[in-house]
């Protein structure tokens, strides 16, 4: 009877370990979605890693470095205010995608989110959470293709601002 029971238990536990893996591998999905959402995230943290998220059009555009280009932009502007570039990074909360069209190899999202100014990460949720800091609504739409068998975003992505 108690050999039954440690039975059970660990069969139950093998079988939210299995759960657990498959739920892994279904993550690690590449979907249109997630990569706007990823995407965005980056724009807003100021993170060079944005740049992976883009299509080969956007990303070599008349040989430049868009991406470096943008967040020197953003630094410049800071240091023009009197600020540090890490106060024009954000976080964003409540992340909301929805298809507005789609076909096989190019799908059109409208992306939303409540955005927070995120000096650092410890700032933004305490700033989240005691409602210390403006939020300001982020909207826009995302034009997202299937390149080499990868979602990456396209179109006019830095419009966001």
């Amino acid at each position: 009877m108690e050999r039954d029971k440690i039975v059970n238990i660990i069969m139950v536990i093998m079988f939210g370990i299995f759960l657990q893996i498959i739920f892994i591998f279904g993550e690690m999905k590449d979907t249109p979605n997630r990569t706007a959402v990823k995407f965005t995230q980056a724009y807003f943290t100021l993170d060079k890693s944005m740049s992976g998220y883009l299509c080969k059009t956007l990303a070599s555009s008349e040989g430049e470095d868009i991406v470096g280009k943008y967040i020197q932009k953003t630094e410049n502007e800071a240091t023009e205010r009197g600020l540090g570039p890490d106060f024009m990074k954000s976080r964003l909360f409540n992340i909301e995608t929805e298809t507005i069209s789609k076909s096989d190899k190019e799908i059109t999202l409208k992306i939303s989110a409540d955005r927070i100014v995120a000096i650092n990460p410890l700032y933004a949720l305490v700033s989240k959470l005691f409602h210390l800091g403006k939020i300001h609504k982020v909207e826009d739409t995302i034009t997202v293709i299937k390149e080499e068998g990868k979602w990456k975003v396209c179109g006019k992505p830095f419009s966001l601002l």
